[in-house]
C-alpha cells in the first residue's frame, strides 16, 4: 500500500503515468520537490471535498524524459509537481464548473472534454494565481 501524503492522495499517485509505464520511464519524485507535492496534495485536497467524489490522477509529477515524451510544455507545472490530471467521479463539465464557480483558487483550470480530464495547477505563492479556466 502506497504511503498516504495527504487526506486524499498517495504518494504512488504522484509518479502515475500509463505513457511512463509504457516506454519504461522512470518517474520519481526527486528529494528536493517532494515538499512541493505534499503542498500540491493539500491544496488538491479542498478540490475533492469540494467535488465530494474520487478523483483519480492521471498525471501530476513527470520528469523532464517523461515530460518531453508526452510532449508538455517546457515550462509544465507537472515537472514541479504543482498540475495534476485527473478523472472526478462524476460529469466531467459538472466537476469543472463546480470548481470554476466555487471560489477556490489556483492557477490554471482546463477541461479537456475529448480526452476526459480535467488540469488544475497551483502556485506556491496561491496571491499569485491566475485563475485562468478554459476548454482545450
Amino acid at each position: 500500500m502506497s504511503k498516504k501524503i495527504s487526506n486524499y492522495f498517495t504518494e504512488k499517485e504522484t509518479t502515475v503515468s500509463s505513457t511512463g509505464d509504457r516506454l519504461g520511464i522512470k518517474n520519481i519524485v526527486p528529494d528536493s520537490l517532494k515538499n512541493t507535492v505534499a503542498y500540491t496534495a493539500a491544496r488538491m485536497d479542498t478540490v475533492r471535498v469540494l467535488l465530494a467524489v474520487p478523483c483519480t490522477v492521471n498525471s501530476w509529477f513527470r520528469s523532464l524524459e517523461l515530460n518531453n515524451a508526452v510532449g508538455g510544455s517546457k515550462t509544465s507545472d507537472h515537472m514541479q509537481g504543482r498540475a495534476i490530471d485527473f478523472v472526478p467521479s462524476m460529469n466531467l463539465r459538472d466537476a469543472y464548473n463546480k470548481i470554476k464557480n466555487s471560489g477556490l483558487s489556483y492557477d490554471q483550470l482546463i477541461i479537456y472534454p475529448n480526452q476526459r480530464f480535467i488540469h488544475i495547477s497551483f502556485k506556491g505563492d496561491i496571491t499569485t494565481e491566475r485563475k485562468m479556466s478554459f476548454e482545450k
